[in-house]
Parts: structure tokens; C-alpha cells; sequence
């Protein structure tokens, strides 16, 4: 399949993929849990990234998509499916502002990984995807023991245990993706790095500092 076709592939997966997010909304989901299913349903991008023939047109997809995203609110007042989508994923506990460096960091790390090196690129991503999503799911559901950062949201235990666990698979999954060998201790490393970042980054920065860290940390230590 060209990178044309791919390009067009991957536009319908993603129109698809906010309908959903607009569809399970309007039948009763939480707005909380359709963000959740919108960080893990990203994830399914970097699935496709040893399919490309070059890099410009998944970089170009991404930095799109994140364009869009920073244009949501703006036109959302005049387009309504604009403002369904908004409405769909954001309130006044989940601010737009974190979905634009969500965009912002797929957009960066697509470029590295398919220019440089894929798996430190692919773990963060899937750390952020599976660990935030996951982790937040769980933390809403079953959280018990909370503490707070004096920056950053209140969380708690059993959700930060949670985004451990599943940014830990993601890696693991991201090493199985790119044939790239890694140890437990790493997988264990950076899951607790990615579950430490996301619990101390202030509101809507954890989408960027989460795959950041657990970039650089698969960078330096795999």
C-alpha cells in the first residue's frame, strides 16, 4: 500500500474513531471515560508506523491533526460537529489545553521515531496512551487513598499503581513492535518513571512530560 493510500487509510480511521468518541458520549458516557477511550484508541497509530515508506506523510498527518485539535474551540462556536466533538471529550474537570499537547506530543515523537530510533519514540507514546488512559480509568474507579502534587490534580494510589502497570506494557509492547530486546528492570523503570511524572506534572502537561521522560529514559537506559 502507497503512503497515499496509508494517508487515506489513516484519515478514515481517525474520522471514525471521533465519531465513536461523539456516538458513546451522546449515549451516556462520562465525559471523563471518552477521553480515556480517545488517549487509548491513539495508541493504534503507532501500529502502522513500519508501513511507511517515508516519513513526511505520517508527520504531516500528525501535525494536521494537531492543527485541528488547536482549531476545535476556535470554530467550535459556528460548526456544530465542532462542538460536539468538545463537548464529547472536555468539561471543566478535562480542559481542551491537554488534548492539544496530547496532539503535540504524537505529532514530535512520530517525527523521531520514524526519522530515528522507534522504539524509545513508540514506548512513550504507548506509555502516555495506555498509562494515562488506563491509569486514569482505574484511578477514577477504584482510587481510594488519594494525595496530591502542590501543582498538580489530585490522584490516587490505585490509579498511579494502574499507570504504572499499563505504561509498563506499553513498552513491553513497543519492544515487540520494533524487535527490540528489554529486560524487566527496564520495563519496571520506566513504568514507575511514567506513574511518578504523570502524578507530580501540573494539570494538562502530564500528555507532553510523560512521553518525554519515558523517551529520554528508553534512550538512555535500553
Amino acid at each position: 500500500m502507497s503512503d497515499l493510500e496509508l494517508t487515506a487509510l489513516w484519515m478514515a480511521i481517525l474520522a471514525v474513531g471521533l465519531g465513536a468518541c461523539v456516538t458513546v458520549r451522546a449515549l451516556g458516557l462520562a465525559t471523563t471515560y471518552v477521553r480515556d477511550l480517545l488517549h487509548v484508541g491513539a495508541g493504534v497509530w503507532i501500529l502502522g508506523w513500519t508501513s511507511w515508506d517515508h516519513a513526511l506523510a505520517p508527520a504531516a498527518i500528525t501535525t494536521a491533526a494537531m492543527l485541528a485539535v488547536i482549531a476545535v474551540p476556535v470554530v467550535a462556536p459556528h460548526l456544530g460537529p465542532a462542538a460536539r466533538l468538545r463537548d464529547a471529550v472536555s468539561d471543566g474537570d478535562e480542559l481542551w489545553d491537554g488534548l492539544i499537547v496530547y496532539a503535540a506530543a504524537y505529532a514530535a515523537l512520530t517525527g523521531l521515531g520514524l526519522t530515528g530510533a522507534r522504539f524509545p519514540a513508540a514506548a512513550g507514546l504507548l506509555a502516555l496512551s495506555l498509562g494515562d488512559g488506563l491509569g486514569g480509568a482505574v484511578g477514577r474507579r477504584f482510587g481510594r487513598h488519594r494525595y496530591q502534587a502542590p501543582w498538580g490534580k489530585s490522584k490516587s494510589l490505585e490509579g498511579s499503581a494502574a499507570v504504572a502497570v499499563a505504561a509498563g506494557a506499553g513498552v513491553v509492547l513497543a519492544a515487540h513492535l520494533f524487535d527490540h530486546p528489554i529486560g524487566a528492570a527496564l520495563v519496571v523503570a520506566l513504568g514507575a518513571l511514567a506513574a511518578v511524572v504523570e502524578a507530580v506534572a501540573p494539570r494538562s502537561t502530564d500528555n507532553l512530560l510523560v512521553p518525554a521522560a519515558v523517551w529520554a529514559g528508553a534512550s538512555l537506559l535500553a
